[in-house]
Order: structure tokens, then C-alpha cells, then sequence
């Protein structure tokens, strides 16, 4: 128990991160139609089962009549987004009131932690804020931009996205626990500007209008169009490319002092690049399939030169 207990907070949501993305990972192994099954939705998701050969139809059918009693409706991605920024609320109130959860978190890194430097309080505060405005955005976007989906999604890509923005809104402020703990006991002024704040706020705020372009301009589509505008000529999923270039600039923002980017934010970045390549990697099958591949010929599916 007392080794459990030994565990940094911040190792604990490394660990989560990188094993969710070894698990999303291991799915790419599987049948085609089987990973199809557990881990499409949307337009994308398969409604039958239906593939060639009689025995893989009835398999494939059999795992999505399986898979049928764990869904969840998709329009529910607006949970993820409520449930982000409602964790960013409640650590500032922590913070303000120098809460009993976030003073046990903190001491336990700290405690861990005690020889590595924290993050200077300045940069805990804007990783904290860039990702709270990240989640506002989002959720709006749920509401008022976005056309609601009417596809299911698995209960456990519901719960693993829950569970993602929980350690995500960990990750933003564990590794300046010291320093938070200290500006505690002392009235220490909070130094907001400095070198790498100005390039780590632009390259947010970019990759962040870009996103919000992109899903714009999906949802002014009409029904199953293939987009081709803008970015959308180079990239498959560019609104995945931005995702990522996002929680990208908040880890260059939340480093610690002597290093380039946070650990537990750039572990929550790899999770992210894992789960949204294979979604890419599976719209660009797809967009083949139905508009054929020519279309999709000489894109790149999410990262320019790379993937």
C-alpha cells in the first residue's frame, strides 16, 4: 500500500495516458471489420456487420449486436466538454480556497517529487486557463456550431474520454505543486510574462481559430459531402491536426523550469495522437470508399509529411 501511495500524481496520469494509448494501439491489430466494430462511430460506424465471406458477416454481426448493448448515444460528446471545464472551475476554487484535494495532491508530488524543479505559478495559471478556454470552445461548439449526431458511440470510449479530461486537467497543474504549496505560505507576486509565454499563446490561439474554422466548415456541409476546402485539400482530419498542436503549445507552456514540455501533458498528448490517428486513418479509409480514392489520393491523413 505504502509503495502505491508513494507514486506521484503526475506518474499516475503518465501512466493512464500511455497505457490508454497502448491499448488503442493493440486494437490496430485486429480484423479489419472487428476494429471497425469497437472503434468507429459516426457516419462511419458499421450497422450490420455486414462483410464478405458468410462466417466473417455472421462474426462481424454477432460482435456489433455485442457491442450494441454498450452504446451510448453520440450526441453525447458535450459531456466531455462539461466535464472539462467543471474540473478546471473546481481547481481554481481549489486553488483560491486552498482546498483539502488539490493541498493532498500537491503534497504527494511534492513529497515524490522534492528534488525536481515545479512550475513557476505564472505558468500553472495560464496552462490551467488555456485549457479551460480549449473546453469552453468545445462545448459551445456542441451546442451552437456542430450538427448533432444521431450515430451510437461504445459506453467505453464515452467513459475513457471522461476519464482522459479528469487526468488532463490533473496534468496542467501537478508538476508546479511545490510552487503551489509555497504560494501558500508566502505572498510572492504571480510573473505571468515570460519567454516562451508570447510563441506558446500564439501557437495555441492558432492551432485553437484554425479548429474552430474547421469544424465550421464541417458543419456547413451538407449530409456525407466530401470536404475539400481550405486545409481540408492537404489533410484528411486537419481539426485532429489542431487538437494536437493545442495540447502541444499548453505542454510547452506548463514545463518546468530546464525543460522544453510538461511530461503529463505531452503522455495526454500522445494519447491524444494515438487515438485521433486511427480515427483519421479510418476516415480516409473511409472517404475512399465512398467518394473513391482519388480523392483522398496525395493527402495526408492528420501530421503533414508524416502521417
Amino acid at each position: 500500500m505504502d509503495s502505491i501511495t508513494a507514486v506521484p500524481p503526475a506518474l499516475w496520469c503518465q501512466g493512464f495516458f500511455l497505457g490508454a494509448a497502448g491499448g488503442i494501439l493493440a486494437l490496430q491489430v485486429l480484423p479489419r471489420d472487428v476494429r471497425s466494430t469497437l472503434m468507429d462511430y459516426g457516419a462511419r460506424r458499421p450497422s450490420d456487420g455486414s462483410s464478405s465471406g458468410g462466417q466473417k458477416k455472421t462474426k462481424a454481426a454477432l460482435l456489433t449486436s455485442l457491442a450494441s448493448y454498450g452504446q451510448v448515444p453520440h450526441s453525447w460528446f458535450w459531456h466531455f466538454y462539461v466535464l472539462s471545464v467543471s474540473w478546471s472551475a473546481f481547481w481554481a476554487w481549489q486553488y483560491v480556497q486552498r482546498g483539502a484535494v488539490m493541498a493532498a495532491l500537491a503534497e504527494a508530488q511534492a513529497r515524490s517529487t522534492a528534488a525536481s524543479p515545479s512550475m513557476e505559478l505564472g505558468r500553472v495559471f495560464l496552462a490551467w486557463t488555456m485549457l479551460a478556454v480549449q473546453g469552453s470552445r468545445r462545448l459551445y461548439e456542441c451546442f451552437f456550431v456542430t450538427k448533432p449526431g444521431h450515430t451510437p458511440m461504445l459506453f467505453v470510449h464515452w467513459a475513457l474520454a471522461l476519464a482522459f479530461y479528469t487526468a488532463l486537467n490533473i496534468s496542467v497543474w501537478i508538476e508546479g505543486s511545490g510552487t503551489i504549496l509555497e504560494s501558500w505560505k508566502s505572498q510572492q507576486p504571480t510573473v505571468l510574462l515570460t519567454s516562451r509565454v508570447p510563441s506558446a499563446l500564439a501557437i495555441f490561439f492558432a492551432a485553437w481559430v484554425k479548429q474552430n474554422e474547421c469544424h465550421r466548415y464541417l458543419a456547413g456541409l451538407k449530409k456525407y459531402t466530401f470536404p475539400s476546402g481550405g486545409v481540408f485539400s492537404y489533410l484528411v482530419c486537419p481539426h485532429y491536426t489542431c487538437e494536437c498542436v493545442i495540447y502541444l503549445a499548453i505542454s510547452f507552456m506548463a514545463a518546468p523550469p530546464g525543460s522544453l514540455l510538461n511530461t503529463s501533458v505531452l503522455c495526454g498528448l500522445a494519447f491524444v495522437a494515438v487515438n485521433l490517428g486511427a480515427t483519421a486513418h479510418g476516415t480516409k479509409q473511409w472517404y475512399a470508399q465512398k467518394f473513391g480514392a482519388e480523392q483522398v489520393a496525395g493527402r495526408w491523413r492528420m501530421i503533414p509529411f508524416v502521417f
